[in-house]
């Protein structure tokens, strides 16, 4: 199944000279937009990817039209995408750009897929600069080259119901005495979860022990590497998490029969939050990027519309962590019949005004190294950022971990033995 949008600005042109361009070469991806390419130029570009609705990239394509009239941008939904990608790329029309994302960096699979992207960090190839990307978001593979770039940045964490905790008195918690404290008084408010999620292991763990796990390994890059290499023995460094939440399951603060009522991940999650009675729902970035259109959607929301805000779960002693990711990372397909136009259009996307002109729209987290916030994500500002990528954890290590704790959580495994099947979860 395909989705087609084109996008064609008509804007009026604006001819530069060529010494011009070069004299601009050495700016900062901050300073204005120079056009390096003739801006007469006549040439398609599409973008394929796994997002069904992708209206902020296609601002992006009207800005871009504005240097680049006579260039026609597509988007293009693929669905199944993880199946569908590679089919694509090997037809007569594959596209010129396609979404990556860090999942596929420890998957062998997804190899070929990786040797069809063109080696972004080759500047003097590409003429593409990456000063404005985050670099603790980028990842080089081990002969140095970088076949994605992020484009949109997600994390894990928690939507707050900031008006209920005012109605009830209480305050936000911002550490795991705190949360402990504030959930047993919602517990004895009435509230039977005060902590909701949907049913999904992912959903749940990546929230509430991922920046837990995360804070616990990343000064033992020994530690990294068995991890990463699913080393059984590895899956001591993993105990101390699944013991913390052993002790959550007992506190009974997050219902799994409530979360399992919640049938997907994402519009579920959305509405239940807005029916106003949920003190806390776990949730990603990529959720909280769907609340703004939903709010009208929501009878409850408009009968009673309340502030909410997107925290980090504060589980520690200390408080809470966030461990961003790249949501979406971009390929240039380095076979596409258009690739200086490509790379011309990678050039424009990742400088500081489109990056966060993108999380903006999206509402999503900026990958420029300008940490500008949507309001929603303001908690955040105050909250410590862990990167998965500057790390170098990868998806596996994260996946098996997931599964274990979830196991401990819904006992249906002993510490001990969660501890010892490190490595061979499926």
């Amino acid at each position: 199944m395909k989705i087609k949008l084109t996008k064609i600005s008509l804007a009026l042109l604006f001819v530069f000279t060529i010494s011009c361009f070069a004299s601009c070469k050495k700016k900062l991806n901050d300073d204005a937009f120079i056009p390096y390419l003739d801006t007469l130029e006549k040439c398609k570009i599409e973008i394929v990817g796994r997002y069904k609705n992708f209206e902020a990239l296609e601002a992006e394509f009207d800005r871009f039209n504005e240097f680049y009239p006579n260039v026609e941008l597509s988007y293009t939904y693929l669905d199944n995408y993880k199946g569908t990608i590679a089919t694509a790329l090997a037809g007569d029309d594959a596209p010129d750009i396609f979404m990556t994302f860090p999942w596929m960096l420890d998957k062998t699979s997804y190899d070929p897929l990786l040797e069809n992207a063109e080696n972004l960090a080759d500047s003097k190839a590409t003429g593409i600069e990456l000063s404005a990307v985050n670099q603790k978001l980028l990842f080089y593979m081990d002969n140095g080259s970088l076949p994605m770039v992020p484009v949109l940045c997600a994390a894990n964490g928690m939507l707050v119901n900031e008006d209920l905790f005012k109605k009830e008195g209480l305050e936000i918690p911002q550490n795991w005495e705190q949360l402990v404290d504030v959930c047993q008084k919602l517990k004895a408010a009435g509230y039977k979860s005060p902590i909701l999620s949907d049913k999904y292991d992912s959903s749940i763990m990546a929230s509430l022990i991922y920046p837990f796990f995360t804070k616990e390994i990343m000064n033992n890059p020994e530690a990294i590497v068995k991890l990463n290499k699913l080393d059984n023995s590895a899956g001591e460094y993993t105990r101390s998490t699944l013991e913390w939440i052993e002790k959550f399951r007992s506190c009974g603060f997050l219902d799994l029969e409530e979360c399992a009522k919640l049938k997907d991940n994402y519009d579920a999650v959305i509405m239940r939050f807005f029916e106003g009675d949920v003190p806390m729902m776990l949730a990603s970035a990529d959720v909280v990027s769907g609340t703004k259109k939903r709010e009208a959607l929501s009878d409850p929301f408009t009968k009673n519309p309340f502030k909410y805000s997107f925290y980090s779960v504060p589980v520690m002693e200390k408080g809470g962590a966030v461990v961003e990711v790249p949501s979406v990372e971009f390929s240039v397909n380095k076979k596409s019949g258009n690739l200086q136009m490509a790379n011309e259009f990678m050039r424009f996307l990742l400088r500081t005004e489109e990056l966060n002109n993108l999380a903006m729209i999206k509402r999503l987290i900026t990958c420029s190294t300008v940490y500008s916030f949507d309001d929603v994500y303001a908690p955040l500002g105050n909250t410590e950022h862990l990167y998965q990528l500057e790390l170098g954890i990868l998806d596996n290590t994260y996946s098996q971990l997931r599964m274990a704790a979830y196991r401990v959580l819904r006992n249906k495994m002993t510490v001990d033995e969660a501890v010892e099947n490190y490595g061979n979860f499926n």
